[in-house]
C-alpha cells in the first residue's frame, strides 16, 4: 500500500523545525531531569505547538522521586562498603548488607520495580498527550509517544567513553566477591582473624576501586541535555501532528494520541503513570503504542521488538506494521534488541497494550549518552525526516489495513 507521497523538502522542512525546537527547549528551559521545572517547561512549550495545529491538549500530573531510580549503583555499591567492616567484626552478619545490595540492583535494573521509591523524596512530574480524532467512526487508536526528560550524568561515561562498559563491569565484580567472601566467612565459621580467613578478608580491598566506582557513578549536579534522549522522540511525535495537519492527510478510522511522558529517566514513571491513568478508556476499540527513543543515527534507525534489558517482547504484529511501514518508505528496518536499559514501550507492553518501539542509536552505548555531550550537536536531520516519513507511514497503513497477520 503507498503512503502518502511527502515532498522531501516538505519533510525536511519539518525535521529542520524539530532540531531548531530542540535548541530552543534547551537554551530556555535549562536541565530537564525527572519530575523538574524545566521538564514541565518543556511541556507546557510542546503542549502550545501541539495547540497551534488545532489540537487540545492535556497535561496530567504524577508524583514521581527523582533521584531514587538512578541512585540505585550509589545505594548498591554503599550497602556493599558497609559489609566491609562487619566481615572483620561480625562475620555472621556480613552477607546481609551485600544481599540487600544485589536485591536492590535485580529489583531496580533488570526489573524496574522500584523499591528506593519510598526512601527518596517526592516531586510531581507531567504527561502532556493530545488525541486527533478520525474524519469517521473511531475503530482503532495508536498512541505515538516520546519522553520530555532527561537523565542525570553518568559520571565515568562522560570522562571515559571508550572503555565505559569497563565500569559497570567493575562495579559487579566487586559487589560478587564481596557476597562471596561474606557469604563464605559466615556459612562457613570461618574466623576471620586467621588463616586462609584473614587473607579473603584482606583482598576485598581490591573490590574498593569498583564500590568507589559505585558510589559516583551518577552525577547529580549535571542533567544531560537530552538532545537525542530524548527530545528527538518527543519532537518526533510533535512533529507528526504537524506533518499532517499541514499535508492535510485525514485518516478515515484511526484516533491518533500524540504522547510525551515525564520521568522516563525515572524508570518509566510517567509511561505507567499515563497507562494508569487512561487504560480503561481504551477498551472501546483496538489500542496498539509505538514508542520513539533517541532518533539521532540514522544508519541504526531500527525497530525494537525485545526491550527492558532484552526481557519484555513486543507485540510480533506491532513490530510487523512497522517493518511493512517502513519498507514503504524505501526502509529496511532491522529488528533489534534494547540490550541494557528500557524504553517507555516496555510498560505499555507490560500493561497488555500492543507495541513497538523505534530507536536510532548505537547502544555501544553512544559517546552522548547520558551525559552532557547529548545536545543538539548529536541531532541528525535526514534521520528525524525519515523517522517523520516512517511515522506517516504507520499511522496511514494501521489506519487502512489494520495490524498485519504475523
Amino acid at each position: 500500500m503507498p503512503i502518502p507521497d511527502i515532498a522531501n523538502h516538505n519533510l525536511k522542512e519539518c525535521a529542520a523545525y524539530c532540531v531548531d525546537t530542540i535548541g530552543a527547549i534547551i537554551e530556555r528551559f535549562g536541565p530537564r531531569p525527572p519530575g523538574s521545572d524545566g521538564e514541565k517547561q518543556c511541556q507546557e512549550f510542546l503542549r502550545d505547538e501541539l495547540a497551534a495545529v488545532g489540537l487540545s491538549p492535556t497535561i496530567d500530573p504524577f508524583p514521581v522521586a527523582q533521584k531514587a531510580f538512578m541512585a540505585m549503583p550509589m545505594v548498591s555499591a554503599a550497602l556493599t562498603v558497609c559489609a566491609l567492616p562487619l566481615y572483620w567484626l561480625a562475620p555472621r552478619l556480613s552477607p546481609i548488607p551485600v544481599l540487600l545490595a544485589l536485591s536492590v540492583f535485580v529489583c531496580e535494573l533488570v526489573f524496574y520495580k522500584h523499591v528506593l521509591t519510598p526512601f527518596f523524596p517526592k516531586s510531581t512530574s507531567h504527561n502532556l498527550w493530545a488525541a486527533l480524532a478520525p474524519s469517521g467512526e473511531t475503530k482503532r487508536r495508536i498512541i505515538l509517544g516520546g519522553h520530555a526528560d532527561a537523565a542525570y550524568e553518568w559520571r565515568f561515561h562522560r570522562l571515559f567513553p571508550r572503555i565505559f562498559p569497563l565500569f559497570p563491569a567493575l562495579i559487579i565484580l566487586s559487589v560478587v566477591y564481596v557476597l562471596l567472601s561474606t557469604l563464605a566467612v559466615a556459612l562457613l565459621g570461618g574466623n576471620p582473624m586467621a588463616s586462609p580467613w584473614n587473607y579473603v578478608g584482606a583482598f576485598q580491598l581490591a573490590a574498593l576501586p569498583g564500590l568507589v566506582v559505585g558510589l559516583l557513578f551518577t552525577d547529580f549536579r549535571v542533567t544531560a541535555p537530552g538532545a537525542g534522549d530524548n527530545l528527538s522522540g518527543s519532537l518526533t511525535v510533535v512533529g507528526l501532528a504537524r506533518l499532517l495537519k499541514r499535508e492535510n492527510i485525514i485518516l478515515d478510522n484511526t484516533e491518533v494520541v500524540f504522547l510525551v511522558t515525564g520521568s522516563e529517566e525515572a524508570g518509566l514513571e510517567g509511561a505507567r503513570a499515563f497507562i494508569k491513568a487512561h487504560k480503561a478508556d481504551w477498551q472501546d476499540v483496538e489500542t496498539v503504542c509505538v514508542a520513539y527513543d533517541t532518533i539521532t543515527e540514522l544508519a541504526h534507525l531500527a525497530v525494537y521488538v525485545r526491550d527492558l534489558n532484552g526481557r519484555v517482547p513486543h507485540d510480533p504484529r506491532v513490530c510487523a506494521l512497522v517493518k511493512e511501514a517502513g519498507k514503504s518508505c524505501g526502509l529496511d528496518l532491522p529488528e533489534a534488541v534494547i540490550p541494557l536499559g528500557s524504553s517507555d514501550g516496555t510498560a505499555f507492553s507490560q500493561a497488555g497494550i500492543p507495541t513497538a518501539a523505534i530507536c536510532a542509536m548505537d547502544h555501544a552505548p553512544a559517546l552522548y549518552y547520558h551525559n552532557r555531550r547529548d545536545d543538539v550537536d548529536v541531532l541528525d536531520t535526514e534521520c528525524l525526516a525519515q523517522a517523520l516519513r516512517l511515522s506517516v507511514g504507520i499511522v496511514e497503513r494501521y489506519d487502512k489495513e489494520g495490524l498485519p497477520a504475523v
